[in-house]
């Protein structure tokens, strides 16, 4: 890894501990009973946003290409500027759909502004103030970058060619002629993959990068470690560069599987005919 990588990889685990900290704290204070309601709705809010604010952050700094990044100072520059300005979006609509999906968050009339600005302030100190031997101790982190439109379209054209994925869903909520494909109930597929790991069924066949599509919202080219097949309110779908697998995780409770990792669930799945959605 580079100086630059690692200042990389070192904004992004600063953002997923750093929320993942004050996820756990709302969690924490919700199991509590207040003793002054003003001022726990306050915490409680304060502490979900500067939770967020760090994962849009996180999401703009993976929107960089670690292997582009060569110059350490000018990294910084990039990420500080990321974490003074980053927003949250509409979630971007990926399949040709002619309307955004709308996301309302309340507020409940609390301001949380001052809570977000001292997040991205320990943030950013957090960033000017690394130095080199530190960054020489960072450990890599998985690769993950968010897809631009571009590559998004270029992507899903070539899996709806591939797949004869043809409206805004897939099988087994739309007709698919294909052969080598089966859907299952959610629950005893995730059920079944606790027993296996399907990561090192594709690791075993090669697959070292994996191309995470959504219906809505973020998308991801990523280490395959990162694989992990599941509906997040948005439909997603997986695959890699042969396109000669896929995953699809429906609204419906349903997880599609084709090509030859099909062949190998259900090798090793011996009731997998009584879990078809």
């Amino acid at each position: 890894m580079t100086s630059a990588q690692a200042l990389n990889t070192a904004a992004r685990r600063y953002c997923q501990s750093q929320s993942d900290y004050w996820y756990q704290s709302a969690t924490q204070l919700r199991q509590i009973k207040p003793r002054d309601p003003s001022s726990y709705r306050q915490t409680l809010l304060d502490s979900y946003a500067r939770a967020n604010v760090l994962m849009m952050i996180c999401t703009e700094i993976e929107h960089l290409d670690p292997n582009t990044l060569a110059d350490i100072e000018h990294t910084r520059e990039l990420i500080l500027h990321i974490g003074q300005v980053a927003q949250a979006s509409p979630p971007r609509p990926n399949m040709g759909q002619t309307s955004a999906y709308q996301v309302v968050q309340p507020t409940f009339g609390i301001n949380t502004k001052d809570a977000i600005a001292n997040e991205r302030e320990a943030f950013c100190t957090y960033i000017q103030e690394l130095s080199g031997s530190q960054l020489n101790c960072v450990q890599p982190l998985p690769y993950q970058r968010v897809l631009s439109p571009v590559e998004s379209s270029a992507m899903w054209q070539k899996l709806r060619h591939r797949w004869q994925i043809t409206g805004w869903h897939w099988h087994p909520l739309t007709q698919c002629k294909l052969s080598d494909i089966t859907a299952f109930e959610e629950d005893a597929f995730e059920e079944f993959c606790s027993s296996i790991s399907l990561v090192e069924m594709l690791s075993s066949r090669g697959v070292t990068r994996i191309w995470e599509l959504r219906e809505y919202g973020v998308e991801y080219h990523q280490d395959v470690l990162l694989f992990d097949p599941k509906y997040n309110g948005y439909e997603g779908y997986w695959t890699s560069d042969c396109l000669n697998w896929i995953v699809y995780a429906s609204h419906e409770a349903s997880v599609t599987v084709g090509g030859w990792m099909l062949e190998n669930i259900k090798a090793q799945w011996s009731d997998w005919e009584q879990h078809i959605w």
